[in-house]
């Protein structure tokens, strides 16, 4: 125990990382209730010569870079997936020569396309690209919101080649009531599931209960069951909670740290900001000076309210379903407010069960007083009544 402070995380993600998203394909062979890209288009298509020298750029933009010390190059859709010729020619010439930086692939999938011949060539390749499969949990409710069976993903071919990458889950309204039941299941198969609730969507005061409801059920089952690897949704760290800064803190690296390249070498801040997600809307990175500017990001309606610098905001879905990339989704706030007091219990019950305050190592301390600090702010909120408070 006394290395738990390690399974707690904050969102600062990799500093030195660029990120270099190349959208290969609009097309698509799934239609998830929760999917923003409503601009699905098979026909629009990377070319594998255009990738090829974006990669170039990078990399030499990479190279002479200050800031960054590796690339990640990462194959977007729509379904990536539907191009594997691209994506299996890219590696296997980055593979084929010396390059001027560390680098490595990675492809987000539905799953539902893998082929006996692609595993084996993930397989022969796994130290160069890496996947990481999105997944909704019981086999009902990957029916439900895609239209798939689970059956159809072969989880267990993920959890063999990239054990540390885990799933990637997405909580729709449908599949919220089932939250606790689905990551049981996945805990108990040695799942890592990474589960964030779906943007752009109605969540209500009592969508707040019931994801109040599953979250103690998942605090409490791990808190019975500490040698299992608990859910992201409790282990994020509370820093910043009770903070009423009036700047914005960016919660991504959309625009500084990674771009998006479209079909036909566009370069957007991150993805949803394509055609794909925003049609004839598309924000091109030269268009907006304030990617990096949190007074140009900032929602002037959530300054003073202590949940602004915890609570993650997407520009893009701002963008998207607002219009204006400083217009936070207020529909968030009570779902955001209970995420927070469920992770201030389980944290500060965490520790104060299992582990004793000698033996608390640096990074144990930092989640401990973090916790603290949140539950003092948390003690006087009411998610059910409106924000900032």
């Amino acid at each position: 125990m006394n290395e738990y402070g390690k399974i707690f995380s904050s969102c600062t993600g990799y500093p030195e990382r660029r990120t270099c998203m190349l959208m290969v394909t609009h097309g698509c062979n799934l239609n998830c209730t929760y999917c923003y890209e409503k601009f699905k288009n098979a026909g629009k298509k990377m070319s594998l010569e255009l990738a090829m020298e974006i990669i170039s750029r990078e990399m030499a933009m990479v190279k002479e870079s200050d800031q960054f010390t590796e690339l990640e190059v990462d194959f977007m859709g729509g379904e990536p997936l539907l191009r594997f010729d691209l994506i299996k020619a890219v590696v296997e010439w980055l593979e084929s020569e010396p390059q001027p930086v560390p680098y490595i692939c990675f492809a987000t999938t539905n799953a539902t396309l893998l082929t006996d011949e692609m595993k084996e060539w993930f397989l022969q390749h796994r130290q160069t690209i890496m996947l990481g499969a999105s997944y909704d949990g019981l086999s009902s409710l990957q029916s439900e919101n895609r239209g798939e069976k689970s059956t159809h993903v072969d989880l267990e071919f993920f959890k063999e080649l990239w054990p540390e990458q885990g799933f990637k889950m997405t909580i729709s309204k449908e599949s919220l009531p089932y939250l606790f039941e689905s990551l049981k299941v996945a805990a108990e198969r040695d799942y890592r599931l990474d589960a964030s609730l779906a943007q752009g969507v109605d969540w209500n005061l009592h969508d707040a209960e019931i994801y109040l409801e599953q979250l103690r059920k998942l605090k409490d089952y791990y808190l019975e069951n500490m040698n299992l690897m608990p859910s992201n949704l409790l282990t994020r760290m509370l820093v910043g909670l009770g903070e009423r800064r009036s700047e914005q803190l960016k919660f991504c690296g959309s625009g500084v740290h990674m771009c998006t390249y479209d079909v036909d070498g566009t370069k957007y801040g991150c993805h949803m900001f394509t055609p794909i997600v925003l049609n004839e809307r598309a924000l091109p990175l030269d268009k907006f000076d304030g990617w990096d500017d949190g007074a140009k990001l900032t929602d002037r309606e959530c300054e003073g309210c202590g949940m602004s610098r915890w609570c993650p905001t997407c520009i893009g879905f701002n963008m998207l379903t607002r219009g204006d990339v400083t217009k936070r989704d207020r529909r968030w706030c009570a779902m955001m407010a209970v995420q927070a007091i469920v992770c201030c219990e389980y944290q500060l019950e965490a520790f104060s069960k299992f582990i004793p305050a000698h033996d608390l190592n640096e990074e144990g301390a930092k989640v401990v007083s973090a916790a603290l600090s949140a539950y003092e702010y948390l003690k006087n909120v009411d998610f059910r009544k409106p924000f900032p408070q």
